[in-house]
């Protein structure tokens, strides 16, 4: 994903807008198969700076904190940034390094805007530590591994099962 610069600047402030849609995998090595982004940028220019806002939508195809089961996370953000323009291209550069200069150190070289490396980050930012397949999900037994939510687990916790740190909490249940 990337911005060709010299049109942005023509129009002295004026907005562009831009949409990408993309599939995660093929974007960046980060997701997996199936996710999918919407990216809505508007681009700006003033006589050093490159400012954008925007949103995106996204989903992650993530593992269920509580079940371990596989499921597609929905994530939006909005997100404004400027980033300031350098006059030189390094030798040697290629998009993927220029990418990465313009996520960390939020500067632009040369004619174009490359947003692959930023746009992986605010995706990584969105996510929750531990995502949910749902809220009231009841995740795994600890005993056998049933997964709670399909159905009853038919274990049978005993007393050996039980840690010894643990047996104190037990007598104070039975009261």
């Amino acid at each position: 994903m990337y911005i060709y610069l010299p049109e942005v600047k023509q129009k002295k402030g004026e907005a562009f807008d831009y949409l990408f849609e993309e599939k995660l995998a093929e974007s960046f090595d980060d997701f997996s198969e199936g996710g999918t982004l919407t990216l809505q940028v508007s681009v700006s220019s003033s006589a050093d700076k490159v400012l954008i806002n925007g949103s995106f939508n996204a989903a992650v195809q993530t593992v269920c904190s509580r079940c371990l089961e596989n499921f597609d996370y929905h994530l939006k953000a909005d997100f404004t940034e400027a980033f300031n323009v350098l006059k030189e291209v390094p030798a040697g550069s290629t998009p993927d390094s220029l990418a990465a200069e313009t996520a960390n150190m939020h500067t632009v070289v040369g004619d174009y805007l490359y947003l692959d490396e930023y746009i992986r980050q605010l995706i990584i930012l969105a996510q929750e530590y531990s995502p949910l397949c749902k809220p009231d999900c009841k995740g795994i037994c600890a005993g056998c591994g049933t997964d709670l939510n399909n159905s009853s687990c038919s274990c049978n916790m005993d007393d050996e099962a039980i840690d010894i740190r643990l047996l104190k909490l037990k007598e104070l249940k039975q009261r």
